[in-house]
């Protein structure tokens, strides 16, 4: 069947100048709505999938499992790894790295916000306290919410992770060992307890009434 073949005017100036813009306009409003680089539509703005890690020269790991309740947050922590290396260790601050894996929850009405980097240290076995070089929780939980992340420490030899502690602020220090039993210390004045009614002897009598 023959179908007769159209020819088009050609577009002026004015006309292509409108499409263009019509055009920009549509992807301008496609950037806006899509979300942002490296973010997806859960809670936290994470990946939803997080890419593999590796570690380099893993030299031991602890299963801790220990909770504790601190400035209205519920923290667990899972694990503690020891190595040279790890892939996403974006401050690659000395010789060894111990990393501290955990578990948030805010089971509050309201966001919950904690400056880890001025509250959290590692306790060594010798007294001394390090400063964590990298932490990937975020420092604002909102209601509801749990997120799961790490601590960073630098160290300079390598250490039995039995042996250390982890400090929250003043008051709450968590113990990685199983045989330590103090998942959360809290110091606080307890009053004395009273002390006992001392009886006064009888008077002794050197002799009997008649």
């Amino acid at each position: 069947m023959f179908q007769p073949y159209i020819k088009w005017p050609p577009l002026s100036s004015a006309a292509k100048v409108v499409i263009a813009l019509a055009i920009i306009a549509v992807l301008v409003v496609l950037a806006f709505f899509a979300p942002p680089e490296g973010e997806s539509n859960n809670v936290t703005g994470d990946l939803e999938t997080s890419p593999t890690v590796s570690i380099t020269n893993l030299i031991s790991t602890l299963e801790v499992n220990r909770a504790i309740d601190f400035q209205g947050v519920h923290i667990t922590i899972t694990q503690a790894m020891q190595a040279t290396k790890f892939s996403n260790d974006r401050k690659p601050i000395g010789t060894y790295t111990i990393r501290v894996l955990l578990q948030t929850q805010n089971n509050g009405q309201k966001p919950i916000g904690i400056s880890y980097d001025a509250l959290v240290r590692l306790v060594l076995p010798n007294g001394q306290e390090v400063k964590p070089k990298y932490i990937s929780v975020k420092p604002v939980l909102l209601p509801n919410v749990a997120q799961s992340g790490f601590f960073d420490f630098p160290t300079s030899t390598a250490l039995p992770l039995s042996s250390l502690q982890l400090r929250f602020g003043s008051h709450t220090m968590v113990a990685f060992s199983k045989n330590e039993q103090r998942s959360q210390i809290i110091t606080q004045a307890l009053p004395f307890p009273p002390l006992p009614t001392r009886r006064e002897p009888l008077p002794h009598h050197s002799h009997l009434a008649k």
